[in-house]
């Protein structure tokens, strides 16, 4: 799979989040099956974008923390915070790398498998960031700027599919989502144009960075990892999100 054909996905994968975002009341409910599915397509395609020597266990580590960290936001007791949950998920993820790695018959390349288990564990975990984000904003009444950052997320990986060099695409893509995240901020959510430039920004330049870092791996034009490229980004950016929609006054 291309850098044409792999990076419609996360557009597709980050319009499916700001479709849900619209989505009232049922919004966190809905955003938590969509994180679900994002974590299973990292934790499926984790191991062969980084070549590591136990596919299963790292899959199953992987994307079984990214399941549960959208279980909990939704589903913890009221005495745990989202936050301390996705925090205890991301703990109980890296000690199942390391259990993963005991049991291991195969001896080879420890170090790489154990190392890049737990980069999958914080990837597929973090994006419930999306979840805490919108469960926020409903509450607030801001749900339109997590509408507006995922639809720039949308527009960033979508230019990114244009047969351009490296880096003329970055500047490109960078610019398009900042665009439509100040055209969709200002609208839906009357955010200053400043701050919703600043918000923009930030959310094209680190999609774009994730993508280009994940594309990077000589295996990543393969159909298997092609799948992680395309959603990485989509997870990270929701840590961006989150921390626009706390922080919001």
């Amino acid at each position: 799979m291309t850098v044409p054909e792999r990076a419609p996905l996360g557009a597709a994968l980050a319009m499916l989040l700001a479709v849900v975002s619209l989505t009232g009341t049922l919004s966190p409910l809905l955003m938590a099956v969509s994180l679900a599915l994002l974590a299973l397509l990292i934790g499926i395609a984790w191991p062969a974008l980084l070549e590591l020597p136990s596919p299963v266990g790292t899959r199953v580590v992987v994307a079984g923390s990214g399941i549960l960290g959208a279980l909990v936001t939704v589903l913890a007791p009221e005495r745990i915070t989202p936050i301390t949950g996705v925090v205890m998920v991301c703990a109980i993820g890296v000690f199942a790398a390391f259990g993963h790695e005991m049991v291991r018959t195969e001896r080879r390349d420890l170090t790489a498998s154990l190392t890049g288990t737990v980069a999958g564990v914080f990837v597929a975990a973090i994006a419930a960031s999306w979840i805490i984000a919108q469960s926020a904003a409903v509450e607030a009444g801001t749900t339109g700027v997590v509408t507006s950052i995922a639809a720039g997320l949308a527009a960033t990986l979508l230019v990114n599919s244009t047969p351009l060099p490296s880096l003329p695409r970055f500047v490109l893509s960078a610019l398009t989502g900042t665009g439509v995240t100040v055209a969709l901020a200002i609208s839906l959510a009357d955010l200053w144009p400043a701050l919703a430039a600043g918000i923009g920004l930030v959310t094209a330049i680190g999609a774009s960075s994730a993508h280009l870092l994940t594309g990077s791996s000589l295996v990543a034009k393969e159909p298997l990892p092609s799948l992680a490229v395309a959603a990485v980004p989509v997870a990270t950016v929701g840590v961006v999100t989150h921390l626009v929609v706390v922080l919001l006054p």
